[in-house]
């Protein structure tokens, strides 16, 4: 999934199941900024408020396959149930690792977030959760099992979805997995997306109010994935739509919730919380270029005293303890009984 999914349609769901406005944002801009914090920054270095931060994604897939595994499997490809039905494949492989949909370790890691009553890991384990719809049938790991068959996806490495491109990730688009057998290749990542939508809600729904009755969370469910089905709209091959579909969430947020649906921006938190002096090619930029630049940024809180106080840090913070959440839950479950080199 990508930031339609993660922001926009996390805070619609988030908003109509109960959380106030401030909660709904700050759920859902934790939940995409899981992707865009791929930067290891060190704030106040050499001073008593020194902070050094995880990050929960990398572009860059060449990192050492232990780093990765600390990202993919616990905040994008959690590992799920290898009898899926829906993981049956032409090849007959099955693989420990495989993400599948609504499986109990990412029920696991979604209940203990919302366990924590923590708005920040809640945003963090959404992510997790709704992306084993998206991501179902990949594995965060190097492994042949992730391998699709052209041409072009020879030369890229078989890590996640790299070599199916954004095909899961987007909202609209109908497209097919020839890894699997004949009922499953044929993709249709709305359904999915409605899917884990509904799955969602209920989720939210009954943090917010455990004593709603199964006819009014039925109900309310329904309509709202009516409502996102109607704003993602017709099939969109090309996601030439994207922006028209945001425009649409935002113009549903007014509808359905009766308040403003905030355009995402992702240097936000860290502007509020941080002061950059660049030297050299700014860091955080996207150019391939920065990661030769000799010169480091520096970075000091803006407010040295109250960091702690800043979305940035609660967010970093929240990072750390659900990685150590998730890693010790797969660690037992899972990783525990397989054989993984340079682990």
């Amino acid at each position: 999934m990508d930031i339609e999914f993660h922001y926009y349609m996390t805070f619609l769901i988030a908003g109509k199941a109960g959380f106030g406005k401030d909660d709904a944002f700050a759920i859902a801009y934790s939940s995409q900024y899981v992707d865009d914090n791929d930067i290891i920054y060190e704030i106040h270095k050499d001073k008593v408020q020194y902070y050094r931060n995880y990050i929960s994604q990398t572009m860059n897939i060449l990192k050492p396959k232990a780093k990765l595994f600390r990202i993919y499997p616990l905040f994008h490809f959690i590992p799920g149930e290898p009898l899926y039905k829906g993981a049956f494949r032409r090849d007959g492989v099955l693989h420990w690792l495989n993400t599948t949909p609504d499986s109990k370790n990412a029920n696991h890691v979604i209940d203990s977030a919302l366990k924590s009553k923590n708005i920040y890991i809640i945003g963090i384990a959404t992510h997790s959760y709704v992306d084993t719809w998206a991501h179902q049938n990949f594995i965060g790991y190097y492994n042949e099992f992730n391998s699709m068959s052209g041409v072009l996806e020879k030369i890229t490495p078989n890590i996640g979805h790299a070599d199916a491109g954004h095909n899961p990730d987007w909202p609209a688009l109908v497209w097919k997995d020839k890894r699997l057998v004949d009922k499953n290749a044929r993709i249709d990542n709305k359904e999915r997306f409605m899917e884990s939508a509904g799955n969602l809600f209920k989720k939210y729904r009954l943090y917010v109010d455990k004593k709603c009755s199964v006819k009014t969370l039925n109900t309310d469910r329904m309509r709202l994935i009516k409502r996102l089905r109607s704003a993602i709209g017709e099939v969109d091959q090309s996601n030439s739509n994207k922006m028209v579909r945001i425009e649409r969430y935002i113009e549903l947020s007014q509808n359905m919730l009766g308040y403003e649906l905030p355009k995402y921006d992702e240097y936000a938190w860290f502007e509020e919380a941080i002061n950059e002096k660049v030297r050299g090619l700014r860091d955080k930029s996207d150019s391939f270029l920065t990661r030769w630049d000799p010169l480091t940024d520096i970075y000091t809180w803006r407010k040295p005293g109250k960091y702690k106080e800043t979305n940035w840090y609660k967010f970093q913070e929240a990072v750390k303890s659900n990685q150590d959440t998730t890693w010790d839950l797969l660690d037992n479950k899972v990783f525990s009984k397989l054989d993984l080199k340079d682990l």
